[in-house]
């Protein structure tokens, strides 16, 4: 799926790689829609198992038949995922799935940042990172795709947690395993991120927060994005505070999908 590159990508490709079908979205969907345009295509071709796998990642050649040997070995997995290290310092972990708290709003991977040595096994965690992620086709058709609202960040934790409230849990495979160069296409739009954050964080609440998570987290959000709104403006940063206060203003008025 091209997702509205102009980068002479998809002429590239097809000279390339003759044989390659290409589907040509002609504009940027985002991250969801993107994908959810590729599981269309491979849902209807009779896929079992859809992978999601960032571009910036090198892989294991066997990583691929463990996630599926896992899944295979127990009918409650809905979701699971590798082991991902950075491809920089191998030997050190970007992430062994993701833990959420409802309380502050905040996402983040398990063990980031520990040094790779005695994770083995499979590890039951609150989502599994779009970074590489595999889901059983059968579990799309009862839940639905990527919710396209959020465009980009949040859309695979709230996919996650949609498949938990369904009794099926998310794993990860610590024998599996592939290297992320981290944050490689995002760097190209840093300062769109403010906007993201802020607009989907608030978003992810409203549909899951409890009233009880709501009273602590709104007082910590607000807090937490003033801070960075006031502290870019003392730095010269103005493109950022006014992504913080667009995102939180879309939110409100629930215009969803791209900035």
């Amino acid at each position: 799926v091209d997702n509205g590159s102009t980068d002479g990508s998809v002429e590239c490709l097809r000279e390339r790689y003759p044989g390659l079908e290409i589907i040509e979205t002609g504009v940027n969907l985002g991250f969801a829609e993107g994908n959810n345009v590729g599981m269309r295509r491979a849902m209807n071709e009779g896929a079992d198992y859809v992978l999601l796998l960032n571009n910036d990642t090198v892989v294991d050649s066997e990583f691929l038949g463990e996630l599926v040997k896992v899944a295979e070995g127990d009918e409650r997995i809905g979701i699971v995922g590798p082991k991902i290290c950075y491809y920089n310092d191998p030997n050190k972990i970007w992430g062994i799935g993701g833990k959420i708290n409802l309380f502050t709003g905040s996402i983040g991977n398990c063990e980031a940042g520990n040094f790779d040595n005695n994770f083995k096994g499979n590890k039951i965690v609150d989502y599994v990172s779009g970074c590489a992620l595999l889901i059983k086709s059968e579990i799309i058709k009862k839940i639905g795709l990527l919710d396209q609202d959020y465009f980009l960040y949040f859309e695979e934790t709230d996919w996650n947690i949609r498949v938990n409230k369904q009794g099926y849990i998310s794993v990860i495979n610590c024998d599996a395993w592939i290297l992320h160069k981290s944050g490689a296409s995002v760097k190209k739009v840093k300062d769109s991120n403010y906007y993201y954050f802020s607009r989907n964080t608030l978003l992810f609440l409203s549909k899951y927060g409890k009233w009880y998570h709501l009273i602590i987290f709104y007082p910590l959000f607000f807090t937490k994005f003033s801070s960075i709104l006031i502290f870019n403006l003392i730095k010269g940063n103005k493109l950022r505070s006014k992504n913080i206060i667009y995102g939180i203003k879309d939110f409100i008025y629930k215009n969803y999908g791209s900035q």
